[in-house]
């Protein structure tokens, strides 16, 4: 599956929109038309917080991901896709942490930064002509010639590539087998169990932020990985044993630009990170 169209806020058109809690919220299509919640097509919804409802199946992953609660269940009775989606009715409450992004299942949400909005929007206004071109120009050459050069050449491939018809006949024979399933989607619903459980267990929002164990971290880096805002640095820390000293690496947060969406939490491996109240 694809997932949502990235380029929406340029290459849609703006519809509609929805009652938020604060504001309304933005619903894009194709065509720029908008039949209603029973129509059957219902379009990409919000812009900082974007969903393909068309797309959306009602996993939840996103509400549960989400730390400061932006999502509500939405009824869609009889779509074809789910019958409720998560509707973003406090977009503007959107951290930008893009747990929600991370958490779908199917790829349909996008999480746009405020300050990208704009730009993201004018996208459609804004095509780049080819490097070629632009190069030939600057150089004082003729437009025509840019042109020519811009062109792809259709090289001769140096080798035949092989026939998959085998392939496509194994495929063909399977589509009707009844297969057991394997260990990897047996394990995803208890996966998905044991995160919401982890989740729940995490007190999140702006009121809060991560702390880190030292003598629990080892360094990995995988809460710097997750953290979309560069919230953590890796930092020297000298370290002796019975043989001798050295140094490592630790996680330190933040504390001015932490968020506490708790997705370093949720990262690390040894559980060294905890989520505490602001002083």
């Amino acid at each position: 599956m694809a997932g949502i169209d990235r380029q929406y806020l340029s290459a849609w058109k703006q519809a509609a929109t929805h009652d938020g809690d604060s504001e309304p919220v933005q619903i894009w299509t194709e065509d720029g038309s908008y039949g209603g919640l029973d129509s059957g097509k219902l379009g990409i919804w919000g812009t900082v917080v974007g969903v393909d409802f068309d797309m959306c199946i009602a996993d939840g992953a996103c509400i549960d991901a989400c730390p400061v609660d932006v999502y509500e269940w939405l009824e869609t009775p009889g779509h074809a896709a789910s019958d409720r989606k998560a509707f973003m009715v406090r977009e503007p409450d959107c951290i930008v942490c893009r747990a929600c992004e991370e958490a779908c299942p199917v790829d349909a949400v996008l999480i746009t930064a405020p300050g990208d909005v704009e730009a993201a929007i004018a996208g459609a206004d804004t095509a780049s002509a080819p490097a070629v071109a632009e190069a030939a120009v600057t150089e004082g050459e003729a437009p025509a010639e840019a042109a020519v050069a811009a062109e792809p050449t259709n090289a001769a491939l140096a080798w035949e590539p092989k026939s998959d018809g085998w392939l496509q006949r194994v495929k063909a024979s399977l589509v009707d087998a009844d297969l057991p399933d394997t260990g990897l989607a047996k394990a995803k619903p208890l996966f998905k169990e044991l995160r919401k459980e982890r989740l729940d267990s995490l007190t999140r929002g702006k009121e809060f932020m991560a702390l880190v164990h030292n003598e629990k971290c080892i360094g990995c880096t995988q809460c710097v990985y997750f953290c979309n805002f560069a919230s953590i640095d890796m930092i020297g820390w000298e370290l002796e044993t019975r043989t001798g000293a050295f140094e490592s690496k630790k996680a330190l947060i933040v504390e001015d630009t932490c968020t506490g969406c708790t997705l370093c939490v949720f990262a690390c491996p040894v559980e060294a990170i905890t989520m505490e109240a602001r002083a």
